[in-house]
């Protein structure tokens, strides 16, 4: 008889880092992005949320259903924060409700990555800081849901984060003599598939069970040779 038990592992990946910076002043990793956005009113291009330029050019968007805009930071990163700098002169109030989302999908142009912040609102030509909390990703889009809709900002600025945790789930299947529904047995295995990591140079690797483990157990019968068989 042979125990067998299904799993799914949370493995973490702790990266410690520091923030990017230039003459002790942190990078703003948006400069050196690519810019997009859903459709674009008169000369208010994509290119003006990223140009430096908060105080004079912002983007803006046709009137539309959900309009988006999407900067790609051509590498994955963890975000710390996004800063953004809202219109002065008009329309301050077309970024109320818009969201900061981060990741690395191109699912619905972006829009469906995981949320950093909801925008409540930004006084006419002020910025506000809005913490991502180390989320990882590449793009970074500024999304407003609802129908007859424009969005329009002057300017967005993307921080790095000094420590990242990156996720991975892997489904495994164990056989196993001990019982692996039992708490200590489980992070016994535990601290034993780290120890394997860290001699293979996978440092500050945490691993979680996402679940109790499923038992299978499989009986294995003992079967008589065939004739003439030894």
């Amino acid at each position: 008889m042979k125990k067998f038990y299904s799993c799914l592992l949370i493995f973490l990946e702790f990266l410690s880092s520091t923030p990017e910076t230039v003459n002790g002043y942190e990078v703003n990793l948006a400069r050196g992005g690519h810019v997009i956005q859903s459709s674009t009113y008169l000369e208010h291009f994509a290119e003006n949320g990223v140009d430096g330029n908060p105080d004079t050019t912002c983007f803006e968007t046709i009137v539309g259903s959900d309009p988006w805009w999407r900067l790609d930071l051509r590498d994955v990163y963890c975000v710390s924060r996004v800063i953004i700098t809202n219109r002065l002169v008009c329309c301050s109030d077309f970024i109320k409700g818009a969201e900061i989302r981060i990741g690395n999908s191109l699912e619905n142009n972006g829009n469906n990555n995981p949320l950093c912040a909801v925008i409540s609102a930004i006084p006419a030509g002020e910025s506000n800081s809005y913490s991502c909390n180390g989320l990882e990703g590449r793009y970074v889009n500024v999304f407003l849901p609802g129908s007859e809709q424009i969005l329009t900002l002057c300017e967005l600025e993307v921080y790095k984060a000094d420590r990242c945790v990156k996720r991975s789930m892997v489904k495994m299947k164990f056989s196993s003599s001990a019982d692996l529904t039992d708490t200590t047995v489980r992070n016994n295995l535990l601290k034993q598939l780290e120890t394997a990591l860290d001699n293979k140079g996978l440092k500050n690797v945490t691993v979680l069970w996402s679940q109790v483990p499923k038992k299978e157990v499989i009986t294995v019968k003992n079967v008589k040779p065939c004739s003439g068989e030894k």
